[in-house]
């Protein structure tokens, strides 16, 4: 048989006690360790913090100015495109005046340099341009030739020959323009006379002749009556 020998283990009364101890320490340090780091890591996050929010001011400042001259450049995109149009405009309204000029210079070599002209008032010309199916821009000249050219008031009466269905038909000038209030018309001129507008067709009109009377507004003998075709520039 084998012999069994037991073990006597010493008992020590304060073992717990620096067992709990131990702990106990390890705990503090711990403990003190983890606020030192929570401390440490907070005053980062500070720093962070404010870097941050100073750059996010930086970014602020940057967009605003940014911002303002986007306006500046969308503005002086708005004003040039305005001057860019006035421009335009006025060389529209040049071009015209330069056009009209021309013609009236023409208009005047033409009433000094035709001896065939007879005297008094005459119309040098009528001349029709189609706008659309039913609109017709109208332009015809007055015209004056005396031995002394003075300002002139003159009448002008003008009708539209036609037909409508299978009826003859005449139409005032102003049942078709729409500008002219009252017929006959009133002009006042020395040598010449300029008159355009647009032609309203109403449904149904075939036009086929003008008429246009003229006289003096101080006599009742009429001074031009004639007769022009209805001849249409496309």
């Amino acid at each position: 048989m084998a012999e069994r020998r037991s073990v006597v283990v010493t008992h020590r009364e304060g073992y717990k006690y620096w067992l709990f101890a131990a702990f106990l320490g390890v705990f503090i340090v711990s403990f003190i360790v983890g606020i030192w780091w929570q401390q440490t890591r907070q005053e980062d996050l500070q720093a962070e913090h404010k870097a941050l929010s100073e750059q996010v001011l930086r970014l602020g400042k940057s967009l605003d100015i940014k911002t303002t001259e986007l306006e500046m450049m969308r503005l002086n995109i708005a004003v040039d495109a305005a001057a860019l149009e006035n421009s335009r405009q006025e060389m529209i309204v040049l071009q015209k005046q330069i056009f009209e000029n021309e013609e009236q210079l023409g208009l005047y070599r033409e009433l000094l340099s035709d001896g065939s002209q007879p005297s008094g008032l005459s119309v040098a010309k009528f001349s029709l341009t189609r706008i659309s199916e039913k609109q017709l821009a109208y332009r015809w000249v007055a015209r004056q030739k005396t031995a002394k050219m003075q300002v002139a008031n003159v009448i002008a009466e003008i009708t539209v020959l036609g037909n409508q269905g299978d009826q003859a038909s005449t139409l005032l000038l102003s049942d078709l323009d729409s500008n002219i209030m009252e017929m006959p018309i009133r002009l006042k001129f020395k040598y010449f006379s300029i008159n355009q507008g647009v032609l309203s067709l109403p449904e149904g009109f075939n036009p086929d002749k003008v008429r246009i009377i003229l006289s003096y507004s101080w006599s009742k003998k009429v001074s031009y009556d004639e007769i022009f075709d209805w001849v249409v520039k496309e």
